[in-house]
């Protein structure tokens, strides 16, 4: 690696399917901030996070659909 991270295959469809499941994978370590954050009762981090986890599910959303064979 150069500076740049690197792919596991240089294929444009391997990247974005890589892309795709590291989105899904912050989202649901996000969800388990947000409720850790519940617990503690920290609502400012925990409506920051909804926000965090709206983006994210977003940006999956639209890799599955780039990855989709169709």
């Amino acid at each position: 690696m150069t500076g740049y991270y690197a792919f596991a295959s240089g294929r444009p469809p391997d990247m974005l399917a890589e892309l795709r499941d590291d989105n899904a994978q912050l989202s649901r370590s996000m969800r388990q901030a947000h409720l850790l954050c519940d617990e503690a009762g920290d609502i400012a981090t925990a409506s920051l996070l909804e926000n965090w986890i709206d983006e994210t599910e977003r940006r999956t959303w639209f890799l599955f659909e780039c990855t989709r064979q169709g």
